[in-house]
Parts: structure tokens; C-alpha cells; sequence
């Protein structure tokens, strides 16, 4: 296989070529007139449908006009006909925000924009802002990710964009996907691809957690013994270390299968795998057992949760059980204490399997052996020390 081909976001994937902003001159014009009945002057130099909510942003002329703009706010509500509008200042403006029946935030979106095409790092797509920017987590600035949302939340669709996003930018030399599923998410799509290794049970999850410590510490020595700092500046001189990116889609079943050596494996990889480019994003259904993870992890994403204490236990704040819609989340990206309010990209089963036969027509009669074929589904105590490991080694003496 000489040449990678990566696939082309445009081909495959649904995306919007222009949103419908006219839908709005009515309701600023509406605006306009409620405001000169009012005596009230100022200039309207915001008004935008993004895919969340449409915002009309004022600039006051005088303390009188805010006030009296704020106090509009019922009259608001009923001109849009909506309950749960928010009316606020900020930045020597006030805001009116309206949700709104919106046109959905596609991945294609997201992976078409001009954000996406011009990271240079390993970008995850994260969502839409209200002003249709996409926001992307690099995975090279901070190389870890915590997710935490209720089963309804879209989890597994905001998964399997974060997926795409990898695969449409990464090559086969670049990277390396160990991809733990469970529960609704399954990756058997993805067992084609060589360099996608699928694994489907605790035991295997946990086998492949404790290899991968022993990875963090060999290529540390190598980083050390070649005195250089991280993953970039050994391969910048010569060497050919891969980006191994762990996807765990439910941390739950690792924390009530064996709390104790899951959270020592997940807090170790945290804090020391980074500059060895190996790679987490964890995720779970049931935030409450991300809560001792969340402080290793500066960057968090939630999307809708049951309660406020689920909130508290991914984002170390509320608001997560007040998203409304399915795939909205805030987003910690690890520098700013304030979440991002975004809307994730939606994508069909359709395009998830156009995107994988694209990437397996660069293979051509190839069979990929299992990393697990060697580990046995039963599990006796004799052998468990050194049969679960085996299947799993050849992997890092590459």
C-alpha cells in the first residue's frame, strides 16, 4: 500500500451549503418597532440563527434604553411565542436569546469547516457555536478527553463523531485506535481496519490498559534516552512512533467490575501517557463513576444528565441537566474555566459505513489478526497472569 488515501468529508457526508438567515427580518423589524414604541434607542448589530438558538444583540445608547430593553423581556416572549427566552447584558451589549426550531448541526458540518481543514494536530470535532464556528478538541495541546452523558443525551452519536473525526484527518502511520466498546456502541464496522484493534469485554479492556502501561514506560526510556521531551520531537529525529488514541465507551463497566485497578490504570495513563503520544477518551452513561477521573482531565465534555449532581461529577459545575436538546453539551477545553455551549454533529449509520468502506478500499486482500485471538474466553486462575497479556504484546514490539 503505497499511497493513504484519506476520504473527503464533501463526498460523504451531509453538510449544510447555507443556513436560512432570512427567516429573521420579520422579527427584527418586530423589534424595532416594539423598541420605538418604547422610546427606546439603540443599534441592532447582532442577529443570527445558529443551530442552537437565535440571538439578537443591541448596543444601547444610554442606561435609560437598557433598562427599558430589559424590561421588555415578557413582551419578548410573547412576540416569539417562546417561554424560556434569556434576556442579559454582556460586553456593552444586551443579548436575546431564543431557542428555536433549528436546522441540525450536521458532522459534515463540522468536518468540512475551515477550522477542521486547518488543524494540523489530531482534532476532534466537538460541536457548533451559535456562530456556526467549529469548535475542535486537539488532542496534541491536551491529550485527553472525559464525556459523560444519560443514555438519551446522543453519547453514542457524539462518539462516532469523534471517530470520524480521527479517521477522516489520520493516516494509518500516524495513528493507532484501540476502540473498547459496550453497551449500544459497537465498533464491528471498524474491525477491517488494521489499524483500528476492537475490543469487547472488561477482561480484554483491562488487559489491554495494563499493556499499555508497560508502552508508557518503554517509550518513556526511548524519550529519555533520546533526550527529547514528547512524542513530536523523537519522531522530528527519526523515529516512528505512532499516536495511540483509547476510546472507552462505558467506564462504568470497568469501575463496578474493579474500581480499584481501572481508576489506578486511567489516573496513571492520565497523567503520564501524554508526551508518549498515547491518548484517552473516556466516556460513560453513568457520570457519577467519571467523578474521581474529572480532575485528571481538563477537558470534559457533557451532554445532557439527570441530575445536577451528574453535572457536578463531569463538569465540577451544574447546568448539564438543563441541556434541552439531544446533542447539545458544554465543553471544557482545558484553558477556559467557562463550558462552551455547542451543538454536536449528527450523523447517520449511512455515512459511518461509507466513510469505513472508503477506508477499507486501501486495503486489498488483507487480513488483520485479531489482538485478542490468543486470549481464551474462559478465564482460569492459573493462567490468567500471563494468557490475558499475550495476545497483546506483539503490539508493542513493533
Amino acid at each position: 500500500m503505497a499511497v493513504f488515501i484519506l476520504p473527503n468529508a464533501r463526498d460523504l457526508l451531509k453538510f449544510h451549503t447555507r443556513w436560512n438567515d432570512r427567516a429573521l427580518n420579520p422579527y427584527i423589524e418586530d423589534l424595532i418597532d416594539l423598541w420605538a414604541e418604547n422610546d427606546i434607542e439603540g443599534t441592532l448589530d447582532v442577529s443570527i440563527q445558529g443551530p442552537m438558538m437565535t440571538r439578537f444583540g443591541i448596543v444601547p445608547a444610554d442606561m435609560r434604553s437598557a433598562g427599558r430593553i430589559i424590561k421588555l423581556e415578557s413582551t419578548y416572549r410573547y412576540l416569539f411565542r417562546k417561554k424560556d427566552i434569556r434576556v442579559y447584558r454582556r460586553d456593552g451589549r444586551i443579548y436575546i436569546d431564543v431557542p428555536w426550531q433549528r436546522d441540525p448541526v450536521w458532522l459534515g458540518d463540522l468536518l468540512t469547516s475551515r477550522e477542521y481543514d486547518a488543524s494540523q494536530g489530531l482534532p476532534l470535532a466537538i460541536g457548533m457555536n451559535i456562530y456556526r464556528e467549529c469548535v475542535l478538541h486537539d488532542l496534541t495541546d491536551i491529550p485527553h478527553l472525559l464525556i459523560g452523558g444519560s443514555p438519551s443525551s446522543g453519547l453514542d452519536e457524539f462518539l462516532e463523531g469523534l471517530l470520524m473525526s480521527i479517521l477522516i484527518h489520520q493516516t494509518p502511520d500516524e495513528i493507532e485506535l484501540f476502540l473498547c466498546s459496550s453497551g449500544n456502541l459497537g465498533f464491528d464496522g471498524y474491525a477491517d481496519l488494521p489499524y483500528c484493534h476492537v475490543i469487547g469485554s472488561v477482561r480484554q479492556t483491562m488487559s489491554m490498559l495494563s499493556e499499555m502501561s508497560r508502552e508508557i514506560d518503554r517509550r518513556s526510556n526511548l524519550l529519555q534516552n533520546a533526550r527529547c521531551r514528547n512524542i513530536f520531537q523523537y519522531n522530528e529525529r527519526g523515529g516512528r512512533l505512532k499516536h495511540r488514541i483509547i476510546m472507552i465507551t462505558e467506564y462504568q463497566r470497568l469501575f463496578t467490575s474493579n474500581k480499584q485497578a481501572a481508576m489506578a490504570y486511567i489516573l496513571r495513563m492520565a497523567q503520564l501517557a501524554g508526551p508518549c503520544g498515547i491518548h484517552l477518551i473516556v466516556a460513560s452513561s453513568h457520570p457519577s463513576s467519571l467523578r474521581g477521573l474529572r480532575e485528571s482531565f481538563p477537558a470534559r465534555v457533557c451532554l445532557k444528565v439527570r441530575s445536577a449532581e451528574d453535572s457536578v461529577s463531569v463538569l465540577d459545575q451544574k447546568g448539564g441537566e438543563a441541556l434541552r436538546h439531544k446533542g447539545a453539551v458544554y465543553f471544557l477545553d482545558g484553558h477556559d474555566p467557562d463550558p462552551m455551549y455547542l451543538q454536536s454533529g449528527f450523523v447517520t449509520p449511512k455515512e459511518v459505513s461509507s466513510v469505513i468502506d472508503a477506508l477499507r478500499g486501501n486495503y486489498v486482500n488483507t487480513r488483520k489478526r485479531s489482538i485478542f485471538e490468543e486470549i481464551e474466553d474462559d478465564d482460569p486462575d492459573d493462567r490468567k497472569g500471563s494468557s490475558e497479556s499475550k495476545g497483546l504484546r506483539s503490539l508493542f514490539q513493533k
